[in-house]
C-alpha cells in the first residue's frame, strides 16, 4: 500500500490507536477523489475487520468477523445497551456521534467490548 501525504497524516493522528493500542493493521487507505476529504480506510486483525468511511465530515464505522457481513458499529453497540442518546446533537443539527473525533474516542473505548461480542458469534 502506497502512503499518500496529507490526509492519511491526519487520519493516522486521529485513529493510529487502532495500529499502535489494538493490533490492527491499515490494509487499504483511499481518498480519491479528494471532494470533500471523504476517504474510506480498511484495518485487519485477525479474524475482524474494520471499515471507516468518512463522508463529507461523518465517519461511519463497520466490523466483520471473518466473511460474515459488514455490520454498522451504531446498531451493535445499541443492541450492547450502548444507545444513540451518549453522544447530543451537534450545533448543525446532526447526531454529533458521526464526528471524526467522537468517533475516534468511540472506538478507543467500546471496540474491546464489539471485538468479544463479535467474536462470541463467529
Amino acid at each position: 500500500m502506497t502512503e499518500p501525504p496529507g490526509l492519511l497524516n491526519d487520519w493516522r493522528e486521529r485513529f493510529g490507536f487502532l495500529e499502535t493500542e489494538l493490533g490492527f493493521v491499515l490494509t487499504d487507505f483511499c481518498d480519491s477523489p479528494t471532494a470533500f476529504d471523504n476517504c474510506v480506510a480498511q484495518y485487519t486483525r485477525e479474524p475482524f475487520a474494520l471499515r471507516l468511511a468518512r463522508e463529507r465530515g461523518q465517519v461511519f464505522v463497520e466490523l466483520r468477523c471473518g466473511t460474515r457481513p459488514w455490520l454498522d458499529k451504531e446498531p451493535l453497540l445499541d443492541r450492547l445497551g450502548i444507545g444513540f442518546g451518549r453522544h447530543p446533537p451537534a450545533e448543525d443539527g446532526s447526531w454529533s456521534g458521526y464526528h471524526t473525533a467522537v468517533q475516534a474516542r468511540d472506538l478507543q473505548h467500546h471496540l474491546p467490548l464489539l471485538l468479544r461480542h463479535m467474536a462470541a458469534f463467529a
